[in-house]
């Protein structure tokens, strides 16, 4: 067991010990017994709200089943508002990486799956993965999947096709496909051709057939899962926080979202353990 600082966990675990030291020293101290009990009762009393806050004591998630992350959602407007700031994103890593997980890429994580393997995913292809997050990656030696669309042709926030195949040439990240959503009253087989296209294009660019899926914001999954598989994709990933085997329901794979409002100790929590306390779950 490790008992340094390195991770949340043995942070809390020296916080514990040393609160529990104090109490014990409170309540054997030379004063009045009610005064004494009364000190005690309300370190009871902030102790139990402060786990009920904090929960480290929720167990962690399976160690056998890959932890998929959804980071990095923008808007539509393009705002930053709902994505996980640089400096809180390099401290999640930081923090998973000295609690012992492994960054693989969802199709890494899909196919051979590391002993406490997490996946990191970035939906819409945005520029900023090229100028901010590939050398974050590279600083820690992570991988990660992106999941992109053609916007790039014509959007100049997307990133363009030989941007996508720097990403790809420097090992770390993973290409995946998505499409923008369609209106509400798209056909099957406009969902179909947009897929379909989709995928043709990224291995265009790439070289190879993606073989992951991200849906589309606001998209259901039952609804496109048809479409999905005609296009020859494998897998798919849709937002929620269910863990389980990817053979389970390799068309609805889970991935929780890491809203832009978390704190650090937040979205460890929420990568690690999917929920931790009314108290303190940010609005998603």
């Amino acid at each position: 067991m490790n008992w340094g600082f390195a991770s949340y966990e043995t942070r809390f675990r020296w916080v514990a010990a040393i609160w529990a030291v104090i109490l014990t020293g409170w309540c054997f101290a030379d004063t009045n017994w009610k005064v004494r009990v009364v000190g005690a009762l309300l370190w009871v009393i902030i102790t139990v709200v402060l786990s009920l806050r904090f929960a480290w004591w929720r167990p962690r998630s399976e160690r056998e089943v890959p932890i998929f992350l959804l980071l990095g959602r923008r808007s539509d407007a393009g705002s930053a508002a709902d994505c996980l700031s640089l400096a809180d994103l390099e401290v999640l890593i930081r923090n998973l990486l000295a609690a012992g997980y492994r960054f693989q890429t969802v199709t890494e994580a899909i196919v051979a799956p590391a002993r406490k393997s997490v996946a990191m995913t970035f939906d819409g292809g945005a520029r900023e993965t090229l100028g901010s997050l590939l050398p974050l990656f590279q600083r820690h030696n992570v991988k990660a999947t992106l999941f992109v669309t053609k916007a790039g042709e014509h959007e100049a926030s997307s990133l363009k096709p030989l941007e996508i195949q720097e990403l790809v040439r420097s090992g770390l990240i993973e290409v995946g496909g998505t499409v923008d959503p369609l209106p509400p009253d798209a056909p099957q087989e406009a969902w179909q051709e947009a897929i379909a296209h989709n995928r043709h294009w990224i291995a265009g660019v790439v070289g190879q057939l993606p073989r992951v899926f991200a849906y589309p914001q606001g998209a259901q999954p039952e609804a496109l899962q048809g479409a999905v598989r005609a296009a020859g994709y494998t897998e798919a990933m849709s937002v929620g926080r269910q863990l389980r085997p990817v053979k389970d329901a390799p068309f609805d794979i889970h991935r929780r979202l890491i809203p832009g409002n978390c704190k650090p100790w937040q979205a460890y929590l929420l990568a690690t353990r999917g929920r931790f306390s009314a108290l303190s779950t940010p609005k998603m």
